[in-house]
């Protein structure tokens, strides 16, 4: 009797076909979509408030963000500026730049940058990028000596600075590079601090 070889063929093919199936390795399932969302920093953008907490009463800029999340824009020391973020819950985390971004006089370019991940539909901040703008040379305080992208990783249970990239050729990409991996990194260590007449203490 003739054996068919279709037959002897097939079964290994079933088998094999039987056993690819969609994959159950958390790392080959596809990473959730990221995304650049802009806040307009500005006062024009934003609500000026009154921080009643303050026994000076400083004003603030109140500016909306991405999803149910926002940035408050604060004077923080003499000349410095700096940046908390409002989560969806209405915790305040400072983000405290005039200490992991510059010691230095300091001021924030027009825009905030959010890196947001898509999941299940629903956006959600994973990071937030700000240009600061450093006044170094105490002789001319007005002069902005050099500029560095302020990187901060947002989470459930830690929001902080965890990344200081000098402006440069690459420095965007760079710095988006930086926040789309922040979530795993530590936070920051301060920048030392600096003297009266505006020398670093090493």
């Amino acid at each position: 009797m003739r054996t068919s070889i279709i037959g002897v063929v097939a079964l290994p093919l079933l088998l094999l076909c039987g056993c690819s199936g969609p994959s159950h390795d958390p790392a080959a399932r596809p990473q959730a979509a990221i995304e650049s969302i802009a806040t307009d920093l500005s006062a024009a953008a934003c609500r000026k408030e009154i921080d009643k907490n303050d026994p000076n009463e400083t004003p603030y800029l109140l500016c909306q963000g991405v999803a149910g999340y926002a940035l408050i824009v604060r004077s923080v020391d003499a000349g410095r500026q700096s940046i908390d973020i409002v989560d969806s819950t209405q915790r305040v985390r400072p983000l405290n730049y005039q200490e992991f971004i510059t010691r230095h006089m300091s001021n924030l370019d027009g825009k905030a940058e959010w890196r947001v991940a898509t999941k299940d539909g629903r956006q959600i901040p994973i990071a937030l990028i700000v240009r600061v703008h450093a006044r170094e040379d105490n002789d001319n305080p007005e002069k902005v000596t050099r500029s560095y992208l302020a990187v901060a990783k947002i989470t459930p249970n830690e929001t902080c600075v965890t990344d200081r990239i000098p402006e440069g050729a690459q420095s965007e990409a760079d710095a988006r590079r930086a926040a789309d991996s922040a979530q795993a990194k530590t936070c920051a260590p301060p920048q030392p601090p600096i003297t009266a007449d505006g020398a670093v203490v090493r």
